[in-house]
């Protein structure tokens, strides 16, 4: 069997206007949720979008959930944060999260233990995390 490439896009949300940020409500409420019930502050949230539709999808009626993954994070003057979710509709799934600058991630066990089709794997994540960080532009607010 082949491996299949990993491919993914990633797709600010947040935009400001006329000195308002907004993006689109449920990832925005899912993320001020999150960060509530968590106990984190953030000024960046984008779609990550995977080429393999079934990761972080349940089967469900014969097809897949339509849970988003997004990446919820805070850019700093000399430093980045950032979290992987996935928003499941009726709650949030922790992937991983990390600073730039600790050079190192935080994987969440229980999102190894969900039941979906497929997951990232922890090479995926950092995949992820290191394009980001290498270029935080793309998780920029659009104006």
């Amino acid at each position: 069997m082949e491996k299949q490439q990993f491919t993914y896009s990633i797709q600010p949300l947040l935009e400001e206007k006329e000195g308002n940020i907004s993006g689109p409500m449920s990832p925005v409420l899912f993320a001020k949720e999150m960060a509530s019930q968590v106990g984190f502050k953030y000024n960046r949230l984008a779609r990550l979008w995977l080429a393999d539709e079934r990761i972080n999808q349940c089967r469900e009626d014969g097809g897949l959930t339509g849970n988003d993954t997004l990446i919820i994070g805070a850019v700093y003057k000399d430093n980045v944060w950032l979290s992987l979710w996935v928003d499941t509709g009726v709650g949030g799934v922790a992937v991983a999260s990390a600073f730039r600058s600790d050079r190192s991630i935080d994987f969440v066990e229980l999102y190894r233990r969900q039941p979906y089709v497929s997951k990232l794997s922890q090479n995926q994540v950092t995949d992820i995390f290191q394009s980001i960080f290498n270029d935080p532009t793309q998780i920029n607010i659009k104006s």
